[in-house]
């Protein structure tokens, strides 16, 4: 266990391997004799850490860090004080500092990961999304002619409903027809939009909208007149004068079925208990199978702001080398939106299993990936997606 000590009466430099004290603010909310600890914790790629087990040694102080890697301690008695640091994959840390009665300390702290993490993956260039067949959707948004929506707007929508990722389109009003069927009209017109799906006219009369699945859905381009439609959209049945609703399809995928998640005290304890091994434990560590690949894509909007980042995955791998149900896991992460894609990408991952005396054993695998583009702007840390 690393030690450092720090006298928290100033700011002071940070420290190879150990971010210290940044701020030191003072506070009149805490009793006389006492002062505060608040801190981050971050790993050594620069994500906050979640879930980490913060304690002040020979007290009952103790907490964990939340989503955004933050922990504090309101209340603790002036003088100098050991907080000790630990969490699953990671080397556990103590730190000696000295708290000031009527001042929190606020503190950076890195903790390093533990040996066997596997070699991180790369996201160097933004992923067209499945083949060249959305080549034309996405040329089309760079001229922004219509009206956008990609996968990464829908999968950040709280509603499951297609008229809803619509409704903040400008000129775009909802209709609720007889019986119950939901269309749309663009810009006041009197007749319902033509509807393509995947650059073929769908319907030649009203379509309920409400009725296509959002999971479903890998963008939406919307066209108000005829001057903005482009000519893939012109069908020869005409009607088109009423605007046009482009939708292009996702590949299938196998849906995941939902899982109770494993907790990491449920984990330590399957560690523990020679259920499950890490990395140091086993004589044959768990890699990626052999044609299997790992290659999330870099979300639009991040690739468009220049914003790189990274995210480390957890996993517990089976004998079978495949992953467990519910114990995915975002260790740390420096933007939500490239943890989400990471979970998408891990849906699929096959490994070799890892091996104790020559025998194919369950084992907890670390992934890191690390998001990068020429002429990055570097993310400010944000929460892990939950």
């Amino acid at each position: 266990m690393r030690r450092c000590s720090v006298a928290v009466m100033s700011v002071v430099r940070p420290m190879l391997g150990i971010a210290a004290l940044m701020v030191l603010a003072p506070s009149g909310a805490h009793a006389q004799g006492t002062g505060g600890v608040r801190g981050t914790v971050y790993d050594s790629l620069g994500g906050v850490v979640s879930h980490v087990q913060v304690a002040i040694e020979g007290s009952k102080a103790n907490t964990v860090t939340d989503t955004n890697g933050a922990f504090r301690f309101p209340s603790v008695p002036a003088g100098d004080v050991v907080l000790n640091m630990r969490r699953l994959g990671y080397r556990p840390m103590s730190l000696s500092l000295r708290v000031v009665a009527g001042s929190e300390a606020a503190l950076h702290l890195e903790l390093a990961p533990v040996p066997g993490r596997l070699p991180t993956v790369e996201i160097r260039r933004k992923a067209e999304a499945f083949s060249s067949r959305l080549a034309g959707f996405n040329e089309r948004k760079a001229k922004q002619v219509g009206h956008f929506v990609t996968r990464e707007t829908l999968d950040r929508m709280s509603s499951a409903r297609f008229i809803d990722a619509l409704r903040t389109m400008p000129g775009v009003s909802m209709r609720t027809l007889r019986g119950g069927v939901v269309t749309v009209a663009l810009r006041g017109a009197s007749c319902p939009p033509v509807v393509f799906v995947d650059g073929f006219p769908a319907t030649a009369g009203v379509m309920d909208l409400d009725m296509i699945d959002l999971a479903s859905v890998e963008g939406i381009e919307v066209y108000s007149g005829m001057a903005t439609i482009p000519p893939q959209f012109l069908s020869v049945r005409g009607g088109e004068s009423c605007g046009v609703i482009g939708i292009w399809s996702r590949p299938f995928r196998k849906r995941q079925r939902q899982h109770e998640p494993v907790s990491l005290a449920q984990v330590e304890k399957l560690i523990g208990d020679r259920k499950v091994y890490t990395a140091e434990q086993v004589d044959e560590p768990a890699v990626l199978a052999e044609g299997s690949s790992l290659s999330p894509s870099y979300p639009d909007s991040l690739w468009e702001a220049g914003i790189s980042g990274t995210v480390v995955a957890e996993v517990i791998v089976d004998a079978k080398g495949m992953i467990e149900p519910g114990t995915l896991t975002i260790a740390s992460a420096t933007h939500p939106q490239f943890a989400r894609m990471v979970r998408s990408a891990l849906d699929d991952a096959v490994f070799q299993p890892g091996k104790v005396e020559g025998q194919a054993v369950r084992q907890m695998v670390q992934l890191p990936f690390r998001f990068e583009r020429g002429d990055v702007t570097q993310a400010g840390p944000q929460s892990p997606a939950p």
